[in-house]
């Protein structure tokens, strides 16, 4: 399932303006080797290389930030939902094509616009715990372990909710609480919902 001998380098910054791996590789970094056990420790990340590229090419986020797939390759993303791969549109929503969450924002990347991140190669999380994710913007119920789930609409958008909205896919849980709608960041347990599969 993981790719051995990846080029990754730091996942808040990382982009490549030619592919340095294999598209749709699956990393995750070895345990902490100090021992120390923390918060999230046995919950390590699982990454996932992928291609960015938005026609609408919204500004970047101030956090790690949802993004959709937008072909059936399962290797290109986007971060405006409306670009989400639906092949039969009004029958499949967009939301069922959510991908991960963006590493590259603009607290990790100081100077990191719409521009420099357009087109190029980076990692999305796909499981494990992600501290400090963009929060979902769509908030109905923000109880802990609810679902973050993928929406129609928006540029990185999610919900969560007690309930998923059919035929969408979770992007995982929260796991901390959150704060005023699209304004902060939340800890997401990703891929931590029945049903999902990190290679996808």
């Amino acid at each position: 399932m993981y790719t051995p001998y990846v080029r990754f380098s730091n996942f808040f910054t990382q982009l490549d303006t030619t592919a340095k791996n294999t598209l749709g590789a699956i990393y995750s970094p070895p345990a902490n080797p100090t021992g120390v056990v923390t918060a999230g420790y046995g919950a390590q990340p699982v990454y996932k290389y992928v291609y960015y590229n938005s026609t609408i090419n919204p500004a970047p986020e101030i956090a790690p930030a949802p993004v959709c797939w937008t072909d059936e390759t399962f290797t290109v993303v986007s971060g405006q939902m409306t670009e989400a791969y639906a092949p039969t549109v009004g029958t499949i929503p967009n939301g069922a094509a959510a991908a991960g969450y963006l590493g590259p924002n603009t607290v990790g990347y100081v100077g990191l616009t719409a521009a420099i991140l357009n087109q190029s190669y980076c990692w999305i999380q796909i499981g494990g715990l992600l501290p400090g994710a963009f929060e979902p913007t769509t908030e109905t119920s923000t109880v802990f372990a609810n679902p973050v789930f993928g929406v129609g609409s928006g540029a990185w958008t999610s919900a969560c909710n007690t309930t998923m909205t059919a035929s969408s896919r979770a992007y995982g849980v929260l796991w901390g609480t959150v704060g005023a709608s699209g304004n902060g960041t939340v800890d997401i347990l990703c891929g931590g919902f029945p049903g999902i599969f990190w290679g996808s």
